[in-house]
């Protein structure tokens, strides 16, 4: 594996790309994720990663994410086709390897999953997932909450109690959940299982190429 971006580095270019108050937020998923992979991954450094970047295209504009994602991501949901705004994650991980480094499948998984989740996001994406919905800025949950959550002893009930309280707020709105969201749930509550996965140089599923995407590209395009 080639020598990743030093993480201050990389936060430092974060920082740049991002609003402040979304470099913020991508701070705090960044401690709230490293904290989840030490625990269930006994390695702070995924987390790090994942979490600082997960956001890194979510000021593209919907005429961007799809030209950028077509062609790319060929597992895009109806949904992400619909409001492009969700393949934010999608588009981030098809960077990741050209601005990171050569960086395993697992994190590009992870990130490209980070908005409707998947039952194939594994157990770095399930990290990231709770990680952006939990962290400590987000005002739509109490502190006792978030703690409560962080307490539960896996992380598929994790993940389930936030797909609960989505579900909650989606019949309050009268929303309809994505399709790829409620396999997800189902998959759950059936007793599905994240995977764990820590390959290197392979393309996640759906990805169909990650390297040299963004050679007509300058980083900093799409900063806002």
């Amino acid at each position: 594996m080639s020598r990743l971006m030093d993480y201050t580095e990389l936060e430092a270019l974060v920082e740049k790309r991002l609003k402040p108050s979304r470099f913020i937020h991508s701070k705090g998923v960044a401690a709230v994720c490293s904290d989840l992979t030490v625990r269930f991954l006994s390695d702070k450094v995924p987390g790090l990663y994942t979490g600082i970047f997960h956001d890194w295209c979510r000021y593209m504009s919907d005429e961007e994410l799809l030209s950028f994602c077509r062609g790319r991501i060929t597992d895009m949901a109806r949904e992400e086709e619909e409001k492009p705004m969700l393949l934010h994650g999608a588009a981030a991980a098809l960077m990741m390897r050209d601005i990171v480094g050569d960086v395993p499948t697992s994190w590009l998984t992870a990130i490209r999953h980070h908005t409707l989740g998947s039952t194939e996001m594994g157990v770095l994406g399930a990290c990231l997932y709770i990680a952006d919905y939990l962290e400590p800025n987000r005002k739509h949950i109490t502190e006792s909450d978030r703690v409560m959550i962080l307490s539960m002893a896996t992380l598929e009930e994790m993940v389930l109690e936030i797909l609960r309280r989505e579900e909650e707020y989606y019949r309050i709105s009268g929303m309809k959940r994505a399709e790829r969201t409620a396999v997800l749930c189902t998959f759950l509550r059936n007793g599905g299982l994240f995977q764990l996965s820590i390959t290197h140089g392979a393309e996640p599923r759906g990805v169909a190429n990650s390297r040299t995407l963004i050679d007509s590209y300058d980083v900093t395009v799409f900063k806002w």
